[in-house]
């Protein structure tokens, strides 16, 4: 006896919300590693049911699952080929540090133990040393060297206008943008999608504002190799101080605190 049309719809339904919710499980955990691993086939999944329940009358979140299941999958990855490009960088480099040519270096001590360089151009370098999980604190336009050899510096932050006029900042906010640096001085491959950088001003949180700069940079570099990003966030209207911490990957001995008044 043919299934009556009501009962048909009812099933391609379930498997479009199934498909959603298993999309959204999938694209959450998709950015943490290890278990990103279980979450992409939990997405794949989804891309699955969200197939078939496009037959169904819910096609938008049927379509909204597979899409999302989809966006899990190539996120995981991402972060999975910089998670492995990250430990092998970590167990081949020698953290040897490079320094500008045409520039006098004088190493000078730092309040953690590392080696902090003035050279002519007026920026300070603080590589890291020993064993120290102190963290760092620099001045934006500096540059710190992790012993994996990465070397990454914060420019000074300056305002962000958006031209849409639907992505304007709430009513006491205002964007800020600035420059991530990154330059491999290791021996080994380097991911840029491994670096962590979060942000807050005046205390408070600060959102990265995902629709301006550079959002995923996923850029391998050679020994040697260097590329600069923008990055946008939301801050308050009010002045206050803007703290940057850097992490080049997530095995990194130390933070690095970048700060100004904003």
């Amino acid at each position: 006896m043919p299934v009556p049309p009501q009962q048909r719809s009812g099933k391609f339904s379930g498997l479009a919300v199934a498909s959603l919710v298993l999309g959204i499980i999938g694209a959450c955990g998709s950015i943490i590693p290890i278990l990103n691993i279980l979450t992409a086939v939990a997405a794949f999944v989804g891309i699955v049911l969200g197939a078939i329940a496009l037959f169904g009358t819910r096609k938008v979140m049927a379509g909204i699952g597979t899409g999302l299941g989809v966006l899990a999958i190539v996120i995981t990855v991402v972060v999975q080929a910089a998670l492995v490009s990250t430990i092998e960088s970590s167990g081949e480099a020698t953290g040897a540090t490079n320094s500008e040519p045409g520039t006098s270096v004088q190493p000078a001590p730092t309040s953690n133990g590392s080696t902090a360089t003035q050279s002519g151009s007026s920026k300070t370098e603080s590589t890291e040393s020993g064993s120290s999980d102190s963290p760092v604190k620099l001045g934006f336009g500096e540059k710190h060297t992790w012993r994996g050899g990465e070397t990454i510096s914060i420019s000074k932050p300056s305002p962000y206008t958006e031209s849409n006029q639907f992505l304007q900042p709430d009513a006491g906010k205002r964007y800020v943008q600035f420059d991530v640096h990154v330059v491999n001085n290791g021996d080994a491959e380097y991911n840029v999608a491994s670096v962590n950088i979060t942000a807050q001003h005046a205390g408070k949180v600060a959102q990265q504002n995902y629709a301006a700069g550079d959002q995923l940079p996923n850029t391998q570099l050679p020994p040697g190799g260097d590329v600069t990003y923008t990055m946008v966030f939301t801050i308050s209207e009010e002045p206050g101080k803007l703290q940057v911490s850097v992490q080049p990957n997530v095995f990194a001995a130390n933070t690095v605190y970048f700060t100004g008044e904003v």
